[in-house]
């Protein structure tokens, strides 16, 4: 129930629109019962008539030929009103799904967009993608095939009883006792078609998740010659997908053969009682033909009912799995009273720091380190040391789980993520581009950015000249992920979106990791004379890079073990010193 209640409240902005269409379904009702009785009318006054007969209908007077086509234009007008009804009906009631739709949709990606890399990091991008562009389809399949559907046709059961009721109280009720075995045939067929519709859903979603892994990744595919590894996997996802569509399919045939049963055995018992009744003369032939009809009426929207019954079981289904999105838990909430951050001076403090993704493996243990404003502070040490991770604090990507991260002496997560994120640029160890033009990737983190200011960002990362080689310039299409673009090349735009951005503090990632050694010295030329401008925090391997910077610390199994200058560590002959003579001989051997 509390599912149902919390989709009611996307439709409740437009009662006012629901309203107008319910007395459009009202009005249309009407038309839809008057459709037979031009043919009532014909075999009882008409055909009686006979050839050349005439015929006195209250105070009119005419042929038995004039009858007929009086009943001709009758069923033109009543139809052509009817359709024109449902079809004013039908687009305002699809308009209202639609805006729902787009609500939720957009509300969920939203959600997706701030949820911290917490929740991201254990999911795969296809499932979260299927629950926006497919699963969020519910809501609409809740209105349109849902309470539309419902409305529409219990206002239709009843308009349509009243005039069976009109005609013949007795078999009007003999029509309605197929309703205790019609509720029991959607009470059994219900559950099983919420469980496999869930169980297809998910089943759609990890065929979708597996192409779009598998086709981002072509490159490390082809590299590694595992194309039918990818169609192997590919096929098993996809066929457990089939098997599960043909679980469903089947159920759902089942369950509509089993309704048309149960309305074949109501509308045989009224044939039979009507029967008698003609007999009887208590009902003209005309009037059983007019009856049979709504007896159909009748019994449509009840086989509708059915099936929207089994349409809102696999809707709710999809909205719970969008619900699972929504309900995410926050894993770094925006604090309530956060302010936002002026401009940083750039003074950065961890007090004594720990993390972990999962509580068994500690990441960060007790680091306590700070960087004064305007310094150039290194974080190294070997694979898997904590310093990603320590770099990932200060944007607050993610929250310590024990510990303070302070900028300007106050705890970040005191300020709003958007004005702390505001004072920072951030170059990642892989660069990551979006679909769009290079002007663009550039201009990403300050899109109200001059041409000539993101030439200027562009020439400082060394990136202009092969920007100007480019078929457009810098109104070139980078493709997906920038995969026209070359590593080097993704990371000198990379670089640039971070000069341009001009925030007080610089994280940088490996900003170097996918560069030549002349190309790497040229870049860090230009880092060393803007870093002088910004306090900046790099994490690197390349020792060489940052060997005279302010500070170095070393940081080991999650650990600061050393902190100083790259010729002071030197000197202690500690993990700094091993790290800088493994580095010194890989380049050797290199050369």
């Amino acid at each position: 129930m509390k599912l149902y209640q919390r989709v009611i409240g996307y439709y409740r902005p437009y009662l006012g629109t629901i309203c107008f269409s319910l007395i459009l379904m009202v009005i249309g009702a009407n038309f839809n019962l008057l459709k037979y009785w031009p043919i009532q009318w014909v075999i009882d006054h008409v055909l009686t008539a006979g050839a050349g007969g005439r015929i006195d209908y209250d105070s009119f007077s005419f042929t038995a030929g004039q009858g007929a086509v009086l009943a001709a234009v009758a069923i033109v007008v009543i139809y052509l009103l009817a359709g024109l009804l449902a079809f004013w009906r039908n687009y305002v009631s699809i308009e209202v799904g639609l805006k729902a739709l787009l609500q939720l949709r957009t509300q969920l990606y939203s959600y997706l967009q701030y949820l911290p890399l917490h929740f991201h990091d254990r999911r795969r991008s296809g499932d979260s993608t299927f629950r926006v562009a497919y699963d969020s389809q519910a809501i609409q399949t809740f209105f349109n095939r849902g309470f539309d559907a419902i409305v529409g046709s219990v206002i239709t059961l009843l308009m349509t009883f009243i005039y069976m009721v009109s005609m013949d109280a007795v078999l009007a009720f003999y029509s309605l006792l197929i309703l205790p075995p019609l509720w029991l045939t959607i009470y059994f067929f219900s559950g099983r078609v919420r469980r496999q519709t869930t169980a297809l859903q998910q089943e759609e979603s990890d065929v979708l998740a597996r192409a779009s892994e598998g086709l981002t990744s072509i490159r490390i595919v082809h590299a590694f010659g595992q194309e039918e590894y990818e169609v192997r996997e590919f096929v098993r996802e996809a066929r457990e997908s089939y098997a599960a569509s043909l679980s469903l399919t089947v159920t759902n045939a089942i369950s509509s053969l089993a309704v048309s049963a149960v309305m074949a055995l109501g509308l045989a018992l009224v044939l039979y009682v009507a029967t008698l009744h003609i007999m009887e003369h208590r009902l003209t032939v005309g009037q059983l033909t007019l009856f049979i009809a709504y007896v159909n009426m009748l019994y449509q929207p009840l086989e509708q009912l059915s099936y929207t019954a089994w349409a809102l079981e696999g809707a709710a289904a999809g909205m719970q799995r969008v619900f699972e999105i929504l309900d995410a838990e926050d894993a770094v909430p925006e604090k309530a009273g956060a302010k936002p951050m002026p401009r940083a001076r750039g003074e950065i403090a961890f007090e004594n720091v720990a993390f972990a993704y999962e509580a068994e493996h500690p990441i960060l243990r007790g680091i306590s380190l700070e960087v004064k404003p305007g310094q150039t502070v290194a974080l190294v040490g070997g694979t898997g040391a904590g310093k990603t991770t320590l770099l990932s604090l200060v944007p607050r990507f993610y929250d310590p789980n024990a510990g303070r991260v302070l900028i300007d002496g106050g705890d970040v997560r005191d300020a709003t993520k958007k004005s702390l994120r505001a004072n920072i640029s951030v170059v990642l160890q892989d660069t990551l581009l979006l679909s769009g033009t290079v002007l663009e990737n550039i201009a990403y983190g300050r899109p109200k950015a001059t041409r000539a200011e993101i030439q200027v960002a562009a020439e400082a990362a060394q990136a202009h000249e092969f920007i100007q080689k480019l078929p457009r310039g810098y109104d070139t299409e980078v493709g997906e992920r920038g995969v026209r673009l070359s590593g080097g090349q993704k990371q000198r735009i990379g670089l640039a979106r971070a000069f341009l951005k001009d925030a007080p503090i610089l994280l940088l990632d490996e900003p170097t990791s996918a560069l030549d050694l002349e190309t790497e010295a040229e870049i860090m030329g230009t880092l060393h004379s803007l870093m002088k401008r910004y306090t900046t925090l790099i994490v690197t391997h390349r020792l060489s890079t940052i060997h005279h910077v302010d500070c170095i610390h070393v940081l080991e199994n999650g650990r600061v073990v050393e902190s100083g200058t790259g010729p002071d560590l030197l000197t202690r002959n500690g993990v700094y010193a091993r790290l800088w003579n493994a580095a010194t001989q890989e380049r050797t051997t290199a050369s």
